[in-house]
């Protein structure tokens, strides 16, 4: 193989290794979504995960770096003609799609719960609606490297505050690209959070009618007029609470 070809040869080798994790990754990825959901015994609502190609963050770019090492050891070995060498290139690049897959962060929402999971392998958390405060998104510029953005990325998360005010971060991705499914799964939890605190007024109001009717019940028949005011007062609550705004969603249309 003369010089020409081995120098035209490495940018092919490199670039179809990259191409050929990129679609496997997607393709297995969506598949373990299938069959392996976040969620039991409720289905997901929303999702979002890790992009490894776009996020700036030293797992994600182990693992590009390894595809492309991969990719590397197969053109040396058709440069030189060792076959083995070119078949060890393969197992690598099947090591480094293993790699991905073991470093794989995602999160979901269903009707009750929060769900999140740091790599496949790893324990899948599950957070009751009931004991989150709120959630907001963190946008941020950030270092690092991608091939897509060179050194000038940007990186988002959803962050979940608890009700015993501990904060869990949430994993990145790439702003630029997933900002949208983070929003989406921001949206649904902030609407599951509007719903308890309206269901926790309604059940406050009627517990407060009901506990004025006692009263009134146990009053003498001549009782003050004014508690007969309040009763009617807590009643007409219960039918109708003071309950707290809707949350205006995002229109992405």
């Amino acid at each position: 193989m003369d010089t020409l070809t081995s120098v035209i040869t490495l940018p092919m080798s490199l670039a179809a290794a990259g191409a050929a994790h990129f679609l496997a990754s997607r393709a297995v990825k969506a598949v373990l979504w299938s069959v392996s959901p976040l969620a039991t015994g409720e289905p997901q609502a929303y999702t979002y995960e890790r992009d490894v190609w776009r996020t700036a963050e030293p797992a994600t770019l182990q693992v590009v770096i390894a595809v492309l090492a991969s990719g590397a050891v197969v053109w040396l070995g058709a440069l030189l003609g060792w076959r083995w060498l070119s078949g060890a290139g393969i197992a690598a690049w099947f090591g480094a799609l293993a790699l991905d897959l073991l470093r794989w962060e995602r999160v979901a929402v269903s009707a009750h719960n929060l769900w999140f999971q740091r790599g496949l392998r790893e324990r899948v958390h599950q957070v009751a609606y009931e004991n989150i405060l709120d959630v907001h998104v963190e946008e941020k510029d950030t270092g690092g490297f991608t091939l897509r953005r060179g050194r000038a990325n940007r990186v988002c998360r959803l962050n979940v505050r608890m009700k015993d005010k501990r904060v869990v971060a949430l994993p990145k991705t790439d702003a630029h690209a997933g900002l949208a499914d983070v929003e989406e799964v921001a949206n649904q939890l902030r609407q599951r959070l509007r719903h308890l605190e309206d269901r926790e007024a309604m059940r406050r109001s009627e517990a407060a009618a009901h506990e004025a009717a006692q009263r009134a019940a146990e009053a003498p028949a001549d009782g003050d007029a004014e508690l007969r005011r309040a009763l009617n007062k807590l009643r007409a609550g219960a039918l109708a609470p003071d309950l707290p705004k809707a949350v205006k969603l995002r229109d992405e249309s």
